[in-house]
């Protein structure tokens, strides 16, 4: 069906390949990736509407 050369090109995409997910799998499961969902979870936090007072007070004591 193929050659050896296409052989061995083809076995050799599907290693990297492979690697590929391993690597991605060991990412995402690992401490960087939970790391990252944190930061990501962090993110997706509201902020509140209201400025707490100590804000407003700092505000009207600007200088003209």
């Amino acid at each position: 069906m193929f050659s050896d050369d296409q052989t061995a090109i083809l076995v050799c995409f599907a290693a990297l390949a492979v690697c590929g997910i391993i690597a991605a799998l060991s990412f995402h499961l690992g401490p960087a990736g939970r790391q990252q969902k944190q930061i990501d979870a962090s993110r997706n936090r509201t902020l509140p509407l209201e400025k707490p007072q100590s804000q407003l007070q700092h505000q009207d004591r600007r200088a003209a």
